[in-house]
């Protein structure tokens, strides 16, 4: 239950800042390819500490030590945040380096929760609890959007609507404090650490999983999933505001749509994963993404006023399976990294997949632009993702059939 509670605190924060960076950012005057910056450049920084983070990390006795400090870093990082606006024709650029900065706290953070989470939870136990979790933060994230996003679309003016941003991370600071005292009442995950650990073990930790099968079998597959992903990050947003003509609300509609089909059928691929494992029910969670861009093809050549409407429903329809995403992804890497050193293993794994977002988002804008930066462009692009993501549909597919016969939990 404190897990649940802990997961819920960390979702309303992510609802209040990362799902409004974007709308910040215009506000604050980005142009296309700096609002691209906001989503790739933090993950830029998020890629230089996981590694000496996952080292420092094995060393402890108990993991969620990190998982504290991370949380505090993050707090300072998000006050700090809240005073940019009064920092003038400087403004754009000082959110940017400090988003950019609190992404370092915010990847330690998750990396290192994943660890500790296995450290603390049984595998038997692991897919109930870490759907109830789960479940807890749809939950959130049904509610969250539709706040932020009528406050945000309640102010008249830029300055009003920036203040509200303020307040946003100002909140958000307020809850990770919650969130330490959470995470501190839970009990156990107290396990051997390497005190010896340097990082020359760094290349030893790497080897070892570069010669292990079953991690680069699923780690293949897993990043060419994330890269399809990645791809129209910044995309989306470009769609639903310049072509779609989406206001705050409307962008909180959309995650909310989501979100409640992820609440509602998160029970459901719970039970489907206690009956076939984790490895089948991801196939559908990955066709699920796959189709996500066909409603944004779909919803920008309708040219009667419903694009926004439309696509509004089929995006809801398409997350069917996305919790299948969420919940299996972390189990299938559970199954296959090593023991030893394993926060490590988690941030070699982590940077891969951080190194992706910092990357594709911008790809996705440049393959746009290439094409023209124009309603035909953006369409163009989500029609080559959505061809991306029906390979990658196809990988998780064959990953099952290789190992169909072996033990799934």
């Amino acid at each position: 239950m404190l897990f649940t509670f802990e997961g819920v605190l960390i979702t309303l924060v992510n609802n209040m800042i990362n799902n409004n960076n974007n709308l910040f950012a215009t506000r604050l005057g980005a142009t296309d390819f700096q609002v691209s910056l906001v989503t790739s450049l933090p993950q830029f920084v998020g890629i230089l500490v996981l590694i000496p983070g996952g080292i420092l990390t094995d060393r402890m006795l108990n993991k969620r030590k990190m998982v504290i400090i991370s949380l505090m870093c993050l707090t300072a990082a998000y006050i700090a945040i809240g005073f940019v606006p009064e920092m003038g024709k400087y403004r754009y650029f000082a959110f940017l380096i400090l988003l950019s900065l609190s992404a370092g706290p915010m990847t330690m953070y998750n990396a290192t929760w994943q660890a500790y989470f296995s450290d603390v939870v049984p595998l038997e136990s692991m897919n109930r609890t870490y759907s109830v979790r789960i479940k807890g933060t749809f939950l959130i994230s049904i509610i969250a959007p539709v706040f932020t996003g009528l406050l945000l679309a309640s102010a008249s003016s830029n300055s009003g609507k920036i203040r509200f941003h303020q307040s946003f991370f100002w909140a958000a600071g307020l809850l990770l404090i919650f969130q330490i005292l959470v995470l501190k009442r839970i009990t156990g995950g107290n396990v051997k650490s390497h005190e010896g650990i340097r990082f020359k073990d760094l290349i030893k930790t790497a080897s070892g999983l570069a010669h292990n099968k079953r991690f680069m079998g699923f780690i293949g597959v897993a990043l060419f999933f994330y890269m399809t992903w990645h791809t129209d990050w910044t995309l989306y947003f470009i769609g639903q505001v310049k072509y779609l003509k989406m206001n705050e609300a409307w962008l909180g509609y959309v995650n909310v749509g989501g979100a409640l089909v992820q609440f509602l059928t998160i029970s459901f691929w719970s039970r489907i994963n206690e009956k076939t494992g984790v490895r089948f029910p991801i196939i559908l969670g990955s066709l699920g993404l796959a189709l996500c861009p066909m409603a944004m093809i779909i919803g920008t050549s309708i040219k009667s006023g419903m694009g926004a409407t439309v696509f509004l429903i089929l995006n809801t329809i398409f997350n069917f399976a996305y919790a299948t995403v969420m919940l299996n992804i972390l189990q299938c890497l559970i199954q296959v990294i090593p023991q030893v050193n394993k926060t490590l293993s988690i941030s070699i794994y982590n940077a891969l997949v951080t190194l992706s977002n910092a990357v594709m988002p911008i790809v996705g804008v440049q393959i746009y632009a290439a094409f023209g930066s124009d309603r035909k462009a953006l369409q163009l692009t989500f029609l080559i993702v959505f061809t991306a993501r029906i390979i990658a549909t196809g990988l998780w597919a064959l990953r099952w059939w290789r190992h169909r016969k072996e033990i799934d939990w």
